[in-house]
C-alpha cells in the first residue's frame, strides 16, 4: 500500500489550513448573500417592500421553520463535549460553527420582521415588535461575542425559538 497525503487519525490539522478554510467559508457565505439579494432584486422582489398577505405568511412559514432548524442546531452544539480541555483549534472551529449558524439566524429573523410587517395588523404589534427584539439581541450577541458582555447564547436561543413558536401560533 502507497503512502497517500491523507493524515492518519493522531495527526492534527494544520492550524493555518484550518483558517484559511475558515475564512474561505466566510467570504463564500458573504457572496451567496450578496448574490441571492441581487436575484430577488432582478426579479422584481424588494425586502422592504409589502407583500401580498398570502404570499408574506408563506415566506413567514419557511423562514420560521429555517430559523428554527438553526436554533436547534446551535442548542445541541451546546451539549457538553466528553473531553474538557478542548484543543484551540478545534474550539475556534466550533466558535466559528455558531458565529456563521447565528449570522444565518439574523438574516432569517430580519425577514421574519419584514413579512409580519406585511401582514400587519393581521398579526399583532407585540408579534411584530418581538420579531424587531430578537434580530436586535442577534447582532448584539455577535457584536459583544468577543467580549462576552451582551446577551447569553441560551437567552438568544430561547427568545429565537418563542418568536418562532408565537408565529406559527398566530400565523
Amino acid at each position: 500500500m502507497s503512502e497517500s497525503t491523507s493524515e492518519s487519525p493522531s495527526e492534527s490539522p494544520d492550524s493555518a489550513a484550518v483558517l484559511q478554510s475558515m475564512t474561505l467559508l466566510a467570504t463564500l457565505s458573504t457572496a451567496a448573500t450578496v448574490r441571492e439579494s441581487v436575484a430577488k432584486r432582478r426579479a422584481g422582489r424588494d425586502p422592504s417592500a409589502q407583500e401580498p398577505a398570502d404570499r408574506a405568511a408563506a415566506r413567514l412559514r419557511n423562514t420560521g421553520d429555517a430559523l428554527m432548524d438553526l436554533l436547534m442546531e446551535m442548542a445541541l452544539s451546546r451539549v457538553p463535549l466528553e473531553q474538557r480541555d478542548e484543543e484551540p483549534l478545534p474550539h475556534a472551529v466550533r466558535h466559528f460553527d455558531l458565529f456563521m449558524k447565528m449570522r444565518r439566524a439574523e438574516r432569517r429573523t430580519q425577514a421574519m420582521h419584514q413579512h409580519l410587517l406585511s401582514l400587519y395588523p393581521a398579526v399583532s404589534e407585540e408579534l411584530v415588535e418581538a420579531a424587531r427584539r430578537t434580530h436586535d439581541a442577534i447582532e448584539q450577541f455577535l457584536g459583544d461575542a468577543p467580549t462576552a458582555e451582551g446577551p447569553h447564547l441560551s437567552d438568544v436561543l430561547e427568545r429565537g425559538t418563542s418568536l418562532v413558536v408565537w408565529a406559527r401560533h398566530e400565523v
